[in-house]
This record gives C-alpha cells, structure tokens and sequence, in this order.
C-alpha cells in the first residue's frame, strides 16, 4: 500500500469529508464528457477518480509517481483504463487526442506550471473540455494558520491570476467556486428523483476552491452544481466526532490526571532534591573554605621550605670550607707530627748519648775535676732538652686535643697523638 503522507489521497486512509471535498470534482466534470469521449486524468494519483470518468470510451490516467501508478493499476485496473507513469509537463502523446482533460490539485505543486498548461493545450481536441482546480491562497492561507505554507506546494493562485493564466493558453474560461457546505436533505427509502434548492457562494474571491472549465470554444450552461454523497450526514457525522472526541478527551483527561501526579511526585522529588542541593552547596562551601586555608598554608609551608632550601645551601657551603679546614689542618697535624717524632727520636738520641756520658762520667770519676766544667754544661743541656722534651710534649698534648685532630679522630681520619695515658 502507497505511504500516506497527507497530501496524497488515498481511499481508507483519509476521512470522509476530505476524500468527498477530493471526489465530488470528479462528479462535477463527469457530466461535460461527451458521448464516446476520449479522457485524460493529470496527476491522477492513486486513480480513485479516474474511475469516475467511465463515461468515456477510453480513460488515460497520467501520473509523475511511479509508486502511485503502480496502486492505481493494483487497484482500478480494468477495461478502457490506462494508468501512464509520466509527467505532466511532458506526455508522451499525440496531439489533439482528448475530448475532455481533468487536473486536480496538480497545477500548485508545480514549479513549471505553464508547461502544464501548454501540455493541456496541446493534447486537447478543438471542440473538448480542459477542468483543472486549484486552492484559493488567501483562503487556504488562513486556514493553515500557524502551520504554514504548503511544503509541498510550489506556487498557488488567487482568483484574478489563476483566471489570468488560464486564458494565456484557453480563449474560453469560466471559474466555479467549490466550497464544502452544509446540506439538509430530505430522502425517501425509493427515491424517484433529485430536486435541488442551491445558490452556491457568488464571491469566488472568498471561495476554498477554484474549478475552471476551458477550452478553445464557448459551451455549455453555467449552472450550480452539488454533489451530496451517501457519507454526507453531517449532523450524524459531527455527532460521532463530537463522541470520539469526548471519548479522546476522557483519555485526556486521564492522561493530564496522572501527568499532574507525576509532575507533583516529580515536584516533591524536585524539592527534596533541591535541599539536598542546598546541602551540599553548604558541604562545598565548607570544603572551599577548608581547601582555603589549606592552599594558605601550603604556601607558607613552601616559602619556609624555600628558606630551609637556602639554609641548607648555606650549610653545605659552610661544610665544604670545613672540609677544606680540615684538608688543610689534617696536612699541617701530619707535619707536625713528623716534626715531633723527628724531635722525640732526636730526644730519645740526647737521652742515650746522656746515658752514655753519664756511665762515662761515673767511670771517670777520676776525671771529675778535670770534667766538671764539660758535666755542668751537659746538665745545662740536659736541663734544655728535658725543657724542650716537656714542651714538645705539651705541643703534642696540645696537637691531640685540637678541635681539628679531635674531628679527625671522631671521623677515623688523621694521627692519633694522645699518649698512652690518655
């Protein structure tokens, strides 16, 4: 089945009132086909109303949409009816081979329209019947309202144009304005004929619809024509509609009923949500304070790391000149240390020598007198080398409890000149 898009009209997929607004101008225009006419139907769509055009002896349906071609044949394919996948603008048929040319609602969807008009002229015989309807824009513009233009209309008419156009291409013109109106109809179970009692709307400017009837030369009567389908009850219809829509605005109704208890549960959620919020608005701003402080303090503990950072510097450069102190004390302590074994084994030699001369001395004793001179220097100079002896000794002890040779000895580096004593 063919897409319903609610522009094409499609037999059970529109409603009534709109399917007869669609067929009624069929009706209409059956009534000017001549006895054994040949017919064309542009931009016949589905082929509903093709079929309608049966009077003829044969019926060509033309359509631009090869999906709407295929329905028409599915569905209304029979004897004397052809449907053609074509385009309005350019048919692939011979000239002047029509007594009577319908297009309906076709000309507004068209960019190139004249080309329609121009193919209606070409394809119709000289005496035949060429009825094409259009909307009325002011009209069909205010009904849409805030819907908007047509997006599927290309270029529609007002009264005095589309008049205009058509007798571009047709001497003879005449417009019938098409409304949809109440009727009130008076029926027996076996009717035996119609009277119809219509004025129909005598401001065409104002009218829904334009039909125009054209052709080469001047025919027929102008008179009102009506058309009252079976599905026209309106009374029986608008109370059925009133029910579907009591019907539907119970379900409405409903529907607003438990929106509105989901929107007050969705409310009270909302506003739990909404102290829940203020909560933790509170939380973060206790947070932010917090991270505060402790962005404050971060700072200070790095500007007081900055400051340990360059006392340490400070320390390791006073380090190095201590080492280089302690390079050069520990050079001087291994001099002097040489110096004092070199004067202790020098003292030590003195001492033997006096040892010596002392044995001598004794054994000389005959020699006292004559040696007494020689044994006072020697005390003398003993005397000098016990002196020099304490001193050295002192400069060691002084040399062992140095600040230097004491940091040395704590770090197993240097002479140890303490003696045994200490």
């Amino acid at each position: 089945m063919a897409e319903f898009t609610g522009e094409r009209v499609i037999p059970g997929l529109v409603d009534a009132d709109l399917f007869n607004e669609h067929v009624s101008r069929y009706k209409f225009a059956a009534r000017l086909i001549p006895k054994g006419g040949a017919i064309l139907d542009l931009g016949c769509g589905t082929g509903y109303g093709t079929v309608e055009l049966s009077g003829g002896t044969s019926i060509v349906g033309a359509d631009v949409s090869a999906e709407a071609v295929a329905y028409a044949r599915a569905n209304y394919g029979r004897e004397g009816v052809t449907f053609l996948e074509a385009s309005c603008e350019a048919l692939p048929l011979t000239d002047h081979q029509f007594d009577l040319i319908t297009c309906f609602e076709v000309i507004e969807h068209l960019e190139n329209w004249r080309g329609l008009l121009a193919e209606a002229q070409r394809l119709l015989r000289p005496g035949g019947r060429f009825v094409v309807s259009t909307p009325n824009k002011a009209y069909y513009a205010e009904t849409r309202g805030k819907t908007g233009p047509n997006p599927f209309h290309t270029h529609e008419f007002e009264y005095a144009e589309f008049e205009s156009a058509l007798k571009e291409y047709f001497p003879h013109v005449r417009i019938w304005s098409q409304n949809h109106a109440a009727a009130i109809v008076f029926a027996p179970p076996t009717p035996a004929g119609a009277v119809l009692e219509a004025s129909g709307s005598r401001v065409p400017e104002d009218s829904h619809f334009f039909i125009a009837v054209c052709g080469a030369v001047q025919g027929g009567r102008e008179e009102v024509f009506a058309w009252v389908p079976e599905s026209g009850n309106l009374l029986r219809e608008r109370e059925s509609h009133i029910a579907k829509l009591e019907a539907e605005l119970a379900r409405k109704d409903q529907w607003l009923n438990q929106a509105l208890d989901a929107h007050a549960a969705l409310q009270r959620e909302h506003e739990g949500t909404v102290l829940e919020l203020r909560a933790k608005n509170d939380w973060a701003t206790d947070l932010n304070a917090g991270i505060a402080e402790r962005n404050a303090l971060i700072v200070s503990l790095q500007q007081e790391a900055a400051e340990q950072l360059a006392w340490v510097h400070e320390l390791k450069a006073r380090i190095a000149d201590l080492e280089q102190d302690l390079v050069s004390s520990q050079t001087g302590a291994a001099e002097l240390e040489a110096d004092v074994v070199a004067r202790t084994n020098w003292a030590r030699h003195l001492e033997t020598q006096l040892n010596e001369k002392i044995a001598h001395v004794r054994l000389m004793m005959a020699e006292q007198a004559e040696i007494t001179g020689a044994l006072e220097r020697s005390r003398d100079a003993i005397v000098q080398l016990q002196a020099a002896v304490a001193g050295l000794r002192e400069e060691r002890r002084t040399a062992a409890n140095s600040r230097w040779l004491r940091l040395g000895r704590t770090l197993h580096l240097g002479p140890d000149l303490r003696t045994p004593q200490e």
